[in-house]
């Protein structure tokens, strides 16, 4: 039952199953698709066709279904389905009726607007049409004679009857025979012997026939068209066979016809019908819709046929394989099709005469790979020779010498061709942290950037640049080419540069401290070792012009930066004086002696340091030792006089005892070691305590022992006691020794904690107290933490890390560890920083453990792997078998070689040294999943890795990995 009915856009005529078929002739016509009907059942024997176009609108017959069209083609207004299928058809007073009749004998009238059936009749005969006058002779006839298709043609009297007989077969199939009859008859036989003929105006000149050809193999039928008068065939189209022309009234100048199309093999029953459209057109039109469509190798034949610009089809089949080449540079080609394209466009540019044509093309086509892009640079020479091609020669080799092949893509070499912006292009691998790119595109195209060179431009190169590549690479750079530039070309800017280079160098102390102050000072003084262009050879431009105000202020900062960084390193070599910068900046020689002592935090080290460090300075500096330590004395002693005791502080004291001790003048050394008679009970505890120290690191243990009658175990006990008592005192907490020696301890922390946590230095209190007394309730340690975090107490997180590790083993000791509060390379930076002083030797390797295990549990492998913390943290998971998650993270990152490394350095340490002849491919291979990158092991490195150390740490891998 052919009852989907589906009106077609132009557009939508492409998306049929099969296409037309084979054209040829001298003339053209266009073919569009206007409308398709499909059966809802399946097709037993291919269908009865015929069709009536007027200007009222289109009737279509298909068996027994009828389709009825509004004038324009575009809208549906009647779809009726018969009981048998439809001979006749016919409209009547201006499209107000519908006249039906059925091969069953049933004639049918059905009023349009309503769709309403008024009359069914039963006729014992076939239908014929109605008999209709005929007015001239310039008409083309269709006779229905039942069994017969007959055109006729009409033309000054004359006709050209082709009679195309019709046969029924058993099954019902209609086919046509394989000899057209011709016949020439004159007007009065021709009204004669056919009085039912419609109306067909003749289109111009020309004759249009459908007929049938036949030969041994298969069966085709061409739709025809011919010249008048000569009869000389234009335009021939195959169709189906199963096919018809549609009858038309009064008709422009398209010709319609019905067409059943198979899905499968010709034999079986055609699955969809369709009406066409055939429309005279321009040889100019059809080539440009073909092109339009990309049917490259029918618009050549076409063109070369009807003598068209065929080199148009050449181009824009090039233009067509440009847009292919750019959506292969993003990845929507795999490597045959690419090389497939890039063959296409090779033989497609032999084509074409256009020289300046094919020079453009093969520079503005992304071409996917460099070796191609080469090879067709050099075909675009031979073309034409000219500067617009060596430019792009000199590009390419540009972007390969500073990009290498693996940045290599067709969207990103025609982006660097085209982009005029030299400088910019460098200012982004400079912020891109690219330096070797930047330095190279700095050296090839400076000339290009040279005459536009201003002072802006110059600050936006150095902020671009980045201190984290090699600080000895960017120093030569700048020193033998970016500064003798800039010289040259924008004198003023030298200010620009002493103010960057002096910020820059000041930066490293932050960025790059384990190299301080070296690195700062090799940057700084860069400026003053330059040389000018005209001396190294890179240019023969003269010398530069220097500043017209003389030295800046900027210039005299920048060597003033250099002198004091001199001076810095040699404090830190030659006196084993560390100072920041901005704190050495605000000292003097006399100061930094102070500084130097300050450093000390052992009081019996006084001597040794002051003889072996501290003497060289004083007498390269002209300084007076005694006058010197005595006015040390002065400034400890105003410094720390408001300062109150802690367990943890510097005993400040014994060092201004010991600093007095090295003083020469024996008469100064006896006054100030005299401080104050022991009455030194109107004494405070805080009195009490500075006295028992000073007494304790003076007097050895005999002395004290015979003085206080008591074990100096018991006298150091005391005095700890009056250290405490002392800060109770300040917090006006009313304690006696004998009331602070009896008191339980963990109630009396408690109770401090409860009534003066708000106060910074009760929370202090509370802190050493509890270490003291081994109070570790995780609940007070816990709040402990929170303050002395809010209070900013905790500079040394360090410091507070080692004192919860103290805590003793319990369920709840690990949860109060959170070392994602702490900065990790702060913690470990202290480390390193205090391991010398002693301070915290008892758990310097467990905070380093606890900070390095947070490091890998948290992932931030990439935060630490420019580090210098980077060999510690894979030292660790190597000691701890728990290699597999830095593999994981470098093969993720595509750092085969790292990875490797790392196997083969656990290998050692496992006893196994890899086997050198296996490449780091084998040892390891990275797979892409959907999800996650994840590295696994190929078959290969599997063995090789189970061989070599799997089997003595079988923890590293297991089964599933």
């Amino acid at each position: 039952m052919w009852n989907d009915i589906e009106l077609l856009l132009n557009e939508d005529s492409g998306q049929l199953p099969v296409g037309l078929g084979q054209e040829c002739g001298t003339a053209l016509y266009q073919v569009d698709t206007l409308l398709q009907i499909t059966s809802s059942e399946k097709v037993s024997v291919n269908p009865q066709l015929h069709a009536r176009s007027s200007r009222d609108g289109s009737i279509v017959v298909v068996d027994r279904s009828v389709a009825l069209l509004d004038s324009t083609g575009l809208s549906l207004l009647m779809h009726i389905q018969f009981d048998t299928n439809v001979d006749v058809v016919g409209m009547c007073q201006e499209k107000q009726f519908l006249v039906v009749g059925e091969r069953s004998g049933s004639l049918h009238l059905i009023h349009i607007p309503s769709k309403q059936t008024l009359l069914t009749k039963v006729q014992k005969e076939v239908f014929s049409l109605p008999t209709l006058e005929y007015l001239s002779l310039k008409y083309l006839c269709w006779v229905f004679l039942g069994v017969y298709h007959m055109f006729i043609l009409t033309r000054n009297g004359c006709f050209c009857i082709m009679c195309v007989p019709l046969a029924k077969t058993q099954e019902g199939k209609i086919s046509y025979s394989t000899d057209p009859l011709g016949f020439h008859w004159n007007k009065e036989t021709c009204v004669k012997k056919f009085p039912y003929m419609i109306k067909y105006e003749i289109i111009s000149d020309f004759f249009f026939l459908l007929t049938t050809e036949s030969d041994s193999s298969q069966v085709m039928q061409s739709l025809m068209v011919f010249a008048l008068p000569t009869m000389q065939q234009l335009y021939s189209l195959e169709v189906s066979l199963v096919s018809s022309l549609v009858q038309s009234g009064i008709c422009t100048d398209t010709i319609y016809f019905l067409e059943g199309i198979h899905d499968k093999p010709a034999e079986d029953p055609v699955s969809i019908v369709v009406m066409r459209s055939l429309t005279e057109a321009l040889p100019e039109n059809r080539l440009s819709r073909l092109l339009h469509k990309h049917k490259f190798t029918e618009a050549e034949s076409f063109a070369l046929q009807f003598g068209l610009d065929v080199e148009l089809v050449y181009k824009v089949k090039a233009n067509t394989i440009l847009e292919k080449l750019a959506s292969a540079s993003v990845g929507s080609y795999g490597q045959e099709s690419l090389l497939d394209l890039v063959n296409e466009a090779k033989a497609n540019l032999q084509k074409i005469q256009d020289n300046q044509f094919v020079v453009n093309y093969c520079l503005n086509a992304p071409w996917p790979l460099y070796e191609t892009a080469r090879e067709m640079l050099n075909y675009a020479k031979v073309r034409v020779s000219g500067f617009i091609v060596l430019r792009a020669q000199a590009r390419l080799t540009t972007f390969y010498e500073a990009f290498g092949l693996e940045k290599f893509s067709g969207i990103a070499w025609i982006e660097f061709l085209n982009d005029e912006d030299m400088f910019k292009i460098i200012v982004f691998q400079l912020e891109e942290g690219n330096l070797p790119c930047a330095q190279y595109l700095w050296l090839r195209h400076q000339a290009d950037f040279e005459s536009s060179f201003d002072e802006k431009m110059l600050k936006d190169l150095l902020n671009a640049i980045h201190f984290t590549a090699s600080l000895k690479e960017l120093c030569v750079w700048l020193k033998n080419f970016v500064i003798p530039f800039s010289r040259r070309v924008v004198p003023d800017g030298q200010k620009i540069l002493a103010k960057w280079l002096e910020q820059a160098a000041r930066n490293l102390e932050l960025t790059d401290k384990a190299n301080w102050p070296e690195n700062g000072l090799q940057v700084a003084e860069i400026f003053f070792t330059s040389k000018n262009q005209g001396e190294l050879g890179v240019t023969a431009f003269g010398n530069w012009t220097p500043l017209r105000c003389g030295d800046c202020e900027e210039i005299q900062r920048l060597k003033k930066l250099v002198n004091d960084l001199q001076e810095l390193i040699n404090l830190y070599r030659k006196y084993n004086c560390r100072l920041a910068l901005c704190g050495f900046e605000k000292e003097n020689a006399t100061t930094i002696v102070f500084r130097m002592l300050d450093k000390i935090l052992a009081p019996e080290l006084v001597p040794s340091i002051l003889e072996k460090f501290i003497k060289p300075y004083l007498c390269e500096h002209k300084l007076q030792k005694d006058e010197l330590l005595l006015q040390y004395v002065k400034d400890l002693l105003e410094r720390c006089r408001t300062r109150s005791s802690s367990v943890f502080e510097t005993a400040w004291e014994a060092k201004a005892i010991a600093v007095i001790g090295c003083i020469s003048d024996t008469d100064v050394s006896t006054f100030y070691q005299r401080h104050q008679p022991f009455g030194d009970t109107e004494l405070t505890f805080a009195h009490r305590t500075r006295a028992f120290r000073c007494l304790l690191y003076l007097a050895d243990t005999e002395t004290v022992e015979s003085l206080f009658k008591k074990p100096i175990e018991k006298v150091k006990y005391f005095l700890k006691c009056c250290i405490y008592l002392a800060e109770f005192e300040i917090l006006n907490i009313p304690y006696t020794y004998e009331s602070f020696h009896k008191s339980p301890k963990e109630g009396m922390i408690k109770g401090l904690w409860k009534n003066h946590s708000h106060e910074p230095r009760a929370v202090r209190l509370v802190t050493e107290l509890s270490l003291e007394y081994e109070v570790y309730d995780p609940q007070l340690w816990n709040g402990l933490l929170q303050k002395l975090l809010g209070f900013n107490m905790m500079d040394l997180p360090a410091f507070a890390l080692g004192c919860l590790l103290a805590i003793p083993r319990s369920e709840k000791r690990e949860q109060q560890i959170q070392v994602n509060k702490f900065c990790k390379e702060t913690v470990l930076q202290q480390i390193d920083e205090y391991m010398d002083t002693g301070e915290l030797v008892a758990f310097a390797s467990q905070i380093s453990s606890l900070v390095l295990d947070s490091i890998i549990n948290e992932k931030l492998y990439e935060q630490f792997s420019k580090t210098k913390y980077h060999p510690l943290l894979k030292q660790h998971l190597i000691n701890t078998h728990r290699i597999k998650e830095l593999v994981d993270y470098f093969a993720k990152n595509n750092c085969l070689d790292d990875a490797t490394a790392l196997i083969q350095e656990y290998q050692e340490k496992c006893g196994n040294p890899a086997q050198a002849d296996i490449p780091a491919s084998d040892l390891l291979q990275v797979k892409q999943t959907t999800s996650a990158p994840q590295a696994l092991f190929s078959p290969l490195a599997l063995k090789t890795f189970t061989q070599l150390f799997v089997k003595k740490t079988p923890n590293i891998v297991n089964s599933n990995n």
